[in-house]
C-alpha cells in the first residue's frame, strides 16, 4: 500500500507551511513508516506545479490531496486540514502500529 500526501502551495505562504508541518508532525506522532507515504509539495508557481494542480483543478492554496494506490481518500481545497479530518486516511497504519 502506498500513500501519497500532496500538497499545493507556493513557497512563500504561511498557510502552505503550516499544511506541510503538520503532515510531518503528525505522521511522525503516529509513527506511520516513512516508506509507505509520501509527503510531496507542488509548487504552483512552477510549470510543474501547476500542471499537476491543473490535474486535480486546484485553484486555490493550500490545497492537499490524500491518495492510496490513485485512488482518492481526501482532498481539501482552499484550507489547512484539521488532523481529526485527515487522521481516517490512515487508520490501517494507526491500527497496526497500536496492536
Amino acid at each position: 500500500m502506498s500513500v501519497e500526501i500532496k500538497v499545493f502551495g507556493k513557497p512563500g505562504c504561511d498557510f502552505c507551511k503550516t499544511t506541510m508541518k503538520k503532515f510531518e508532525t503528525f505522521l511522525k506522532r503516529w509513527e506511520v513508516p516513512e516508506e509507505e507515504v509520501s509527503l510531496i509539495f507542488y509548487d504552483m508557481e512552477t510549470v510543474d506545479g501547476m500542471a499537476e494542480g491543473a490535474f486535480y483543478s486546484v485553484t486555490k492554496i493550500p490545497s492537499t490531496v490524500i491518495e492510496r494506490d490513485g485512488e482518492q481518500l481526501a482532498f481539501w481545497h482552499g484550507q489547512v486540514p484539521l488532523s481529526e479530518e485527515f487522521k481516517a486516511c490512515f487508520e490501517k497504519f494507526l491500527t497496526a502500529v497500536n496492536q
